[in-house]
């Protein structure tokens, strides 16, 4: 029976993960597909077994602190995939662990080809990790078509011609707004992310740039996200609680639908924001010894200096960005405030810029490609 291992930690990337999964099986794969996931891979019918949640670390000091825990999980999980010797291995995104992970796998000789579903940011950081790429990967399944154009420059085998949320936006047609919220024009989104690391740093900022939002008659909603693990929940959910904040624990992309803006963690929300022409303030918060390493080591030749993904892809600053220092309360909610309290001309012309932006997404259909790729590499 033909086997594939895959492996996502990440809340976007076990999204991923679990499409690809469908599209496997929807494919006529009737193998074994088992590996290392969270949630929506568990629920596709990955076989799990090594849960991805341990792995939702957030700033290079974190990962750091962790090196013991997941440096035994490297090893368990290496040994395995060589001793069971799958088709073919599938990755998703997590590079800090799956380019260790890929390391070992050839370094204990297996030979199976190797697939990276949204790889590492070389483009952007650590441009180094290409030789690495080049030497353990044999097909890079980047998100963006100006990541495949750099993979490809720079030596590595890369296939593209879609993004996958693009997909995902058309085929579900107009995304609901919660019943909660239907009628209500004065809501801002308030959403800190999946990992507990970027919830601690963010959440502090955003309580009191909502007090600002709400003194000026805005209703300020906090996403509790779906892929933050448990605990990191439960507390998210007692501190909103005491400070009497409203929040919400469904479809985080519904809860956008329904504000006039966010007030949003980086990530994978940002693109989420521009298929809904939604406008967003992109915040980051990492502890100050990650801040200042990012600041030494991110490119500055990065399209229009950003780290939002929807500003990367326009090339300009459509969302403002506020990292470390510049993240205050203050801040946010000025920000945020240009949108909801600024001029007709102003709101217009982004929403211009954000049209253009999404043209830049592709077509859809990539899951199916993704997976007959996969199947075609182990002749299925």
């Amino acid at each position: 029976m033909k086997s594939v291992f895959l492996s996502s930690a990440e809340a976007s990337g076990d999204h991923y993960m679990a499409e690809i999964v469908k599209a496997l099986r929807f494919g006529g794969f009737d193998g074994e597909l088992w590996g290392m996931g969270a949630a929506e891979s568990r629920a596709a019918g990955v076989d799990v077994l090594w849960r991805g949640e341990q792995l939702q670390l957030f700033g290079l000091t974190e990962v750091f602190s962790s090196v013991p825990r997941v440096l035994r999980l490297l090893k368990e999980t290496a040994d395995t995939i060589v001793r069971r010797n799958p088709d073919a291995v599938v990755v998703v995104d997590s590079p800090d662990y799956h380019l260790r992970l890929l390391a070992k796998l050839r370094k204990y000789g297996y030979t199976g080809p190797v697939f990276y579903v949204s790889p590492p940011t070389v483009w952007a950081w650590r441009s180094g990790r290409v030789k690495y790429l080049k030497k353990y990967v044999t097909e890079c399944f980047p998100l963006y078509k100006f990541e495949h154009d750099y993979f490809v420059s720079h030596g590595c085998s890369s296939y593209w011609d879609g993004a996958p949320l693009l997909e995902e936006f058309v085929k579900r047609g107009e995304t609901k707004i919660p019943g909660e919220f239907a009628g209500n024009d004065r809501i801002v989104a308030f959403m800190p992310g999946s990992r507990r690391s970027e919830v601690t740093k963010l959440v502090p900022v955003m309580e009191q740039a909502a007090e600002i939002l709400s003194a000026r008659g805005w209703q300020p909603v906090f996403s509790v996200a779906q892929g933050l693990n448990p605990e990191a929940k439960a507390q998210l959910v007692k501190t909103l609680d005491e400070k009497r904040l409203r929040h919400f624990d469904g479809s985080g992309r519904e809860l956008l639908a329904a504000a006039q803006c966010s007030v949003s963690a980086s990530g994978t929300i940002t693109v989420e924001s521009l298929l809904l022409e939604k406008y967003m303030v992109s915040v980051y918060k990492m502890n100050a010894l990650s801040g200042f390493i990012a600041n030494l080591i991110v490119k500055p030749g990065l399209p229009a200096g950003c780290f939002s993904m929807t500003n990367i892809i326009a090339q300009e600053e459509i969302f403002p960005e506020l990292f470390q220092n510049k993240c205050t309360p203050e801040a946010v909610a000025d920000k945020a405030l240009a949108w909801l309290e600024g001029s007709a001309e102003f709101r217009a012309e982004v929403l211009d810029k954000l049209k253009q932006t999404k043209a830049k997404l592709g077509t859809t259909g990539v899951y199916e490609r993704w997976a007959k790729r996969i199947m075609e590499r182990i002749a299925c």
